[in-house]
């Protein structure tokens, strides 16, 4: 396991928008499994009692050690398990049998992968995006208030300066890898995010957002400015916003979901939307059209005012709860 799972991060992991996080999956699958036990001897039974097993546990890594923690949880959600620990091995097993051409049993993953339940659209709150912005605190609120105000994911997200041209107000945007392949879009930056750009100005020479070091250990000294991680951030995020109970069911990736559901809201443009959140599918893009209802309700509802007005036989009815009128 050890093997296979360095050859595929060297081949495609290291080229995924998050490779820290891909390692780290890859990397307690092989401490699961056994470094250096072989993939053909993993059996669909096996992977079903690693699945049972990842339920009941996160995984930490130590930030003394370094060393990958394992701790009893109930709370660990089936996205979590599929995202990873399922979905990487099954990319393991892909590519060792279609590119590595591995005579191996290849399992059904189907009957692997967990039941999720489908994505709901939660969106923040002007109150909610407050508090959290406060709670972040400068350095990581910046980078929450910059995703908020362009739809990116974290990854996306965490620029350096030579992806910005700022000439013609635009930036370049990391996508999801497909086929261990990086795909880039760039989106247009509004005052709001030229303002917020500017408040990073001078912090780093090559990376946008910076946190400043709060203790000198590991190497790193107090009150210098290093590189907002994808990791780093997800961990500051659990601390401050999820384990401190605030703004309840708001997740990092919600910011994403806030920044489209508010664009196709304002402007009822899902083709600008999918643009602006680097969408390849307008399939994916259309879960933010349920804002389109209360224009379609709208509409319908002057179609039976006018429908009532020219009707001498229809009563209008009042709805005693909201006060409105319909036939």
């Amino acid at each position: 396991m050890a093997h296979v799972c360095t050859r595929y991060f060297n081949e495609v992991g290291q080229f995924h928008a998050t490779p820290d996080t891909t390692w780290w999956a890859l990397e307690w699958l092989a401490h699961h499994f056994g470094k250096e036990t072989l993939l053909s001897e993993i059996t669909t039974e096996r992977i079903a009692e690693m699945v049972a097993y990842r339920r009941g546990i996160r995984v930490r890594r130590d930030p003394e050690t370094g060393a990958l923690r394992e701790i009893p949880s109930e709370k660990v959600a089936n996205a979590t398990v599929n995202r990873y620990a399922v979905e990487p091995l099954r990319k393991l097993f892909r590519r060792a049998r279609d590119v590595w051409l591995y005579q191996i049993p290849y399992p059904r993953w189907g009957d692997l992968r967990l039941s999720e339940p489908q994505e709901r659209i939660r969106e923040a709150d002007p109150d909610e995006e407050h508090r959290i912005v406060e709670a972040l605190g400068p350095d990581y609120g910046r980078l929450f208030r910059f995703m908020m105000a362009t739809g990116t994911r974290a990854s996306g997200a965490l620029l350096t300066w030579p992806q910005i041209d700022r000439r013609n107000r635009v930036a370049r945007i990391r996508n999801k890898a497909k086929d261990g392949q990086a795909r880039w879009y760039t989106i247009p930056l509004t005052n709001a995010c030229l303002a917020i750009l500017d408040e990073c100005k001078g912090h780093h020479p090559i990376a946008v957002f910076t946190y400043t070091v709060a203790r000198t250990r590991d190497g790193r000294t107090k009150g210098e400015r290093l590189p907002i991680t994808d990791n780093g951030f997800k961990t500051h995020w659990r601390r401050c916003i999820r384990e401190a109970g605030l703004a309840e069911g708001f997740r990092r990736h919600d910011t994403r979901h806030t920044a489209g559901t508010r664009y196709v809201r304002a402007t009822g443009n899902l083709k600008g939307a999918q643009k602006l959140l680097g969408h390849s599918r307008i399939e994916t893009t259309t879960r933010y059209a349920h804002v389109l209802l209360d224009d379609i309700r709208a509409g319908l509802e002057a179609v039976e005012a006018t429908h009532t007005a020219q009707s001498p036989h229809i009563e209008p009815h009042i709805d005693a709860a909201e006060g409105r009128k319909s036939s």
